[in-house]
C-alpha cells in the first residue's frame, strides 16, 4: 500500500512500495521520486536494436529473418522467463474508460493467437522472452491457453493442446471453435493444426493440410471455411472445412510468394495486400481478392500508400481500413480505406498520434481503435518517457497512447490516457462493448514478456 492505492510493484533502489502515479520508469527499472532524480550510472541501450529486430521479425515470425542473438535464461519454476511486473494502472488512472484485467494464470508472452468467442477472449500458444537476448533463436514458445469472462472479470486455463508450442499461428473463430494451424517454434516451420471447443474444453487435432510447413500467413474464417495463404514467401493457399474436416487447395493467385500480409473477409472474398519477404529484401504494395464461390482471384486496384506490414487493420463492413504499420527500416503513420465493391481506394486523414507498428487494434462496430505499438522516440505527445534516455535516429520505442477513427465523419480522436505500460504485439479483441488488451513485448530495465492486462470502454 502505498498514498492508499493497493501496488504491486516496488523501487528498484530503496525497495519500498510505490503508487503506480508515483512510479518513475528509469533505464535500470521503476523508481520512487526520491530515488528516479539521482543519476544512473551510464549505460548503454540495447533496446532499440531488440525492438528493431521484434518490429521486423515477430510478425514475419522466422528466426533466420534476423534473430541472432544468444541463449534465453535458465528456466524458472511455472514460466520459462520472468515475466515484466505487473505494474498496475491505480483505481482511477483509467478515467472511467480503463481498467485492469484480473491477474491471468498464463506466463508473460507476445504474438499469442487469440480470439473473442461472444463469451471469453481466449489466448493459446505465444513466445516467451526477457532480457538482453529478448527475442532470440532460442527463445521459449509457449503451448498452453487461457480464456478471459470480462463478465465475471475471471480466467480458466484452457485443457492441454495436442499442439507443439508455437508463434504465430493461422487462427480463426468458426462460431463454436478457435482453429490454429501453422506457425513456427523459432527453429522449425509447422504444418499442422488443431481446434478448441470452449464449450467442452476440448481440442481436436486437424486433418492433414495440403501446405507446406509456414508461418506468418493471411488467415480468414468465411463463415464456412478457414480460408490460408501465403506466409513464409508461399504463394499458395488452401481451405479447410471444419464440417468435414478436410482441406482444399485455392486456386493459383496473381500475387508473388510473400509473408505477413494484410488481410480481411468482406463476407464475399478474402482480399490481401502488402507484405513482405523473410530474408527483409523486398516489401510489396499490391493485392487480390479470392472469391470461394468461383474459386477464383482477382488483382485490385492499386493503393495511395506504400505497402507494409505490422499495420492495424480492420473491416468495417464496406471498407478494409489500415493504418501505420512497418517498412523495411520504418514505421509509418499515414493509412488508407479500400472499398471492394468499387475496387477504389481513399486515403486517410492524419492521426493525432505518433507513426508506430504492431499496436493493438480493434473494430467497434464503429471506429478502429488503435493502441499502443512500435514506435520512434522523440514523436511528440505519444513518446515513450524511454526516448529520452534513447538515441532518437537509432533506436524505436514502446508507445501507451492511441486513436479511434471513424470512416462515417473521415476523422481521428484521441484516447483517454491510461497508465499502462506501452507495448507492441499485444493481444487485442473487441468484446463486444470493449476492447481488452493483454500480453505484449514490453520494457522496464530490459525488454520482457508481459502477462497483465486492461480493458478500455469508449
Amino acid at each position: 500500500m502505498r498514498h492508499g492505492v493497493p501496488t504491486k510493484l516496488t523501487c528498484v533502489e530503496c525497495d519500498t512500495p510505490i503508487c503506480p502515479d508515483c512510479a518513475i520508469r528509469t533505464p535500470v527499472g521503476l523508481k520512487c521520486p526520491d530515488h528516479a532524480t539521482r543519476p544512473a550510472p551510464p549505460r548503454k541501450s540495447q533496446f532499440g536494436i531488440v525492438t528493431l529486430v521484434v518490429v521486423v521479425i515477430a510478425v514475419v515470425a522466422f528466426a533466420q529473418f534476423a534473430r541472432r542473438t544468444g541463449t534465453t535464461k535458465a528456466a524458472v519454476p511455472r514460466c520459462p522467463t520472468e515475466s515484466a511486473p505487473d505494474v498496475g494502472i491505480g483505481a482511477t488512472a483509467g478515467g472511467g474508460h480503463w481498467r485492469e484485467l484480473a491477474a491471468s494464470p498464463l506466463c508473460g508472452r507476445y504474438d499469442a493467437a487469440a480470439v473473442w468467442t461472444g463469451r471469453e477472449m481466449i489466448v493459446w500458444g505465444g513466445e516467451s522472452c526477457a532480457g538482453a537476448t529478448c527475442p532470440s533463436d532460442q527463445s521459449p514458445h509457449l503451448g498452453d491457453g487461457a480464456a478471459y469472462n470480462p463478465t465475471t472479470d475471471k480466467w480458466r486455463t484452457l485443457a492441454k493442446s495436442p499442439l507443439t508450442a508455437r508463434e504465430p499461428a493461422a487462427t480463426a473463430w468458426t462460431g463454436t471453435e478457435m482453429l490454429v494451424w501453422g506457425g513456427t517454434t523459432g527453429q522449425d516451420l509447422l504444418a499442422d493444426g488443431a481446434a478448441y471447443d470452449p464449450a467442452k474444453d476440448r481440442w481436436r487435432p486437424l486433418a492433414a493440410s495440403p501446405l507446406a510447413p509456414r508461418t506468418a500467413s493471411a488467415a480468414v474464417w468465411s463463415g464456412k471455411e478457414l480460408l490460408v495463404w501465403g506466409g513464409s514467401d508461399l504463394a499458395d493457399g488452401a481451405a479447410y472445412d471444419p464440417a468435414k474436416d478436410a482441406w482444399r487447395p485455392l486456386a493459383a493467385s496473381p500475387l508473388s510468394g510473400r509473408s505477413a500480409t494484410l488481410s480481411a473477409w468482406t463476407g464475399t472474398e478474402l482480399v490481401v495486400w502488402a507484405g513482405v519477404s523473410l530474408n527483409g529484401t523486398a516489401e510489396f504494395a499490391d493485392g487480390a481478392a479470392y472469391d470461394p464461390a468461383t474459386d477464383r482471384w482477382r488483382r485490385i486496384a492499386s493503393a495511395p500508400v506504400a505497402g507494409r506490414y505490422a499495420a492495424a487493420t480492420a473491416w468495417t463492413g464496406r471498407e478494409l481500413v489500415v493504418w501505420g504499420g512497418n517498412r523495411l527500416g520504418s514505421v509509418v503513420g499515414d493509412g488508407a480505406a479500400y472499398d471492394p465493391a468499387a475496387d477504389r481506394w481513399r486515403t486517410l486523414p492524419v492521426a493525432p498520434v505518433a507513426d508506430r507498428s504492431a499496436a493493438g487494434a480493434v473494430w467497434t462496430g464503429k471506429e478502429l481503435v488503435v493502441w499502443g505499438g512500435v514506435g520512434r522516440p522523440g514523436s511528440g505527445a505519444a513518446a515513450d518517457p524511454l526516448a529520452r534516455v534513447l538515441e532518437p535516429r537509432s533506436t524505436l520505442t514502446l508507445l501507451e497512447d492511441g486513436a479511434a477513427y471513424d470512416p462515417a465523419t473521415d476523422s481521428w480522436r484521441t484516447l483517454e490516457p491510461v497508465s499502462f505500460l506501452g507495448r507492441g504485439f499485444p493481444v487485442t479483441v473487441w468484446a463486444d462493448q470493449e476492447m481488452l488488451v493483454w500480453g505484449g513485448l514490453v520494457s522496464v530495465a530490459s525488454a520482457a514478456s508481459a502477462a497483465d492486462g486492461v480493458r478500455y470502454r469508449p
